[in-house]
């Protein structure tokens, strides 16, 4: 399993909105190791791990792939900060949804599934 090394970037807040915020980074080299698809991942953020829920693939306004994660359990502010993740079972494939309440039930479900 790879790890890769990510600045955490600023994004649209969606999550944060819908109750999942995200981590976001730049694409880079991502899509050369991985098909887009929502894939339970493991972070390690100052000297600690959390599990996760990764995104890579597209999201509504953007029109390339995003790579964002949802760290299970974690509240912090770390924007700007580089953090280590590695990609595990991939969970699903992407899907379009017909609104934010569509979106946010699949996202529970998504969660259950990495836990």
């Amino acid at each position: 399993m790879r790890f890769f090394r990510r600045k955490i970037k600023k994004g649209s807040a969606l999550g944060r909105k819908i109750g999942y915020p995200t981590l976001n980074f730049n694409v880079g080299d991502f899509g050369d190791n991985y098909d887009p698809g929502v894939y339970k991942c493991e972070v390690t953020l100052d000297n600690s791990s959390y599990i996760g829920a990764l995104y890579f693939g597209p999201k509504l306004s953007h029109k390339s792939n995003v790579l964002e994660v949802h760290i299970i359990n974690y509240n912090g502010q770390i924007y700007g900060q580089f953090i280590r993740f590695k990609v595990g079972k991939k969970i699903r494939l992407p899907k379009t949804f017909s609104g934010l309440d569509e979106l946010k039930k699949q996202i529970g479900i998504d969660l259950g599934k990495v836990i």
